[in-house]
């Protein structure tokens, strides 16, 4: 088997990569670099559950118009978060789905009324219980709309967003 080695080949009247690194415009170059690096604005973009933490700190899930649930849904969604059972019984409590299914029924809506989320899932999870039925959907939706501690949510972090986050305190901090 050949092995083959690297070598650092240059275009004629090009100085090799390595060796600029070396001289004094080389550095001054890679210093210019790391400097743009470390003052850009908005360093390290929030990670999906961070964005997701923020929407939901921004609803108050014991007092919800219809309407600012069709909100909550359309944010979460534009943040990324997954279509899952959770979100899709979220959305069946918005002003959208609720005004289409009196439609179909024939009923008067009223999309004035506020809705206690926690409390819905709380009852229907006492009532699955008391019947003996499945009440995981109901429970899930209720994780759904608690918001995590913050020590889980670093935990739950993704280690490089949680490292590119440390190395940016660093950063910020005098030496």
């Amino acid at each position: 088997m050949e092995q083959h080695q690297m070598h650092n080949e240059t275009a004629p009247g090009h100085t090799p990569v390595f060796q600029s690194v070396r001289s004094e415009a080389g550095k001054a170059r890679v210093n210019a670099a790391l400097a743009s690096f470390q003052n850009r604005p908005d360093q390290v973009q929030p990670s999906i559950p961070e964005k997701i933490a923020a929407i939901k700190a921004r609803f108050d899930a014991r007092a919800m118009a219809p309407q600012d649930i069709d909100r909550m849904f359309d944010a979460l969604v534009q943040a990324g978060h997954p279509m899952t059972a959770p979100m899709l019984l979220l959305n069946s409590m918005g002003e959208r789905f609720r005004s289409h299914l009196s439609g179909l029924s024939g009923r008067d809506y009223d999309g004035g009324r506020t809705l206690d989320l926690i409390a819905v899932a709380q009852l229907q999870i006492q009532r699955a219980r008391k019947q003996g039925g499945a009440s995981g959907g109901w429970e899930s939706f209720l994780a759904f709309l608690v918001p995590e501690p913050p020590a889980a949510q670093a935990a739950a972090e993704a280690p490089l967003d949680h490292m590119a986050r440390l190395a940016q305190q660093a950063q910020a901090r005098p030496n």
